[in-house]
């Protein structure tokens, strides 16, 4: 079995927008980079079957233990998770 690469995030955007900002680079509008170096030098698709059995969160807090949850346990999975 193979290693595999990940990066685990939480966004108010659908998944393919968010992938999309960070594979342009993308700046809010004080010129403040919103993407992942990682991501945008690296990253080539998303995975739907990774996350779409996840509901979306109420509060930012529960998005952030969801994100940790999550990257955790494809660590456990031998995937090479990046998050925060």
């Amino acid at each position: 079995m193979g290693c595999y690469n990940a990066y685990v995030g939480m966004t108010s955007k659908t998944p393919r927008e968010r992938f999309e900002q960070h594979k342009s680079g993308h700046r809010n509008k004080k010129g403040h980079k919103l993407s992942s170096n990682i991501v945008q030098k690296y990253g080539m698709y998303l995975r739907p079957s990774l996350y779409n059995h996840i509901d979306p969160m109420s509060t930012r807090l529960e998005a952030l233990k969801m994100e940790e949850k999550l990257a955790l346990e494809l660590r456990r999975q031998r995937y090479a998770v990046w998050f925060n």
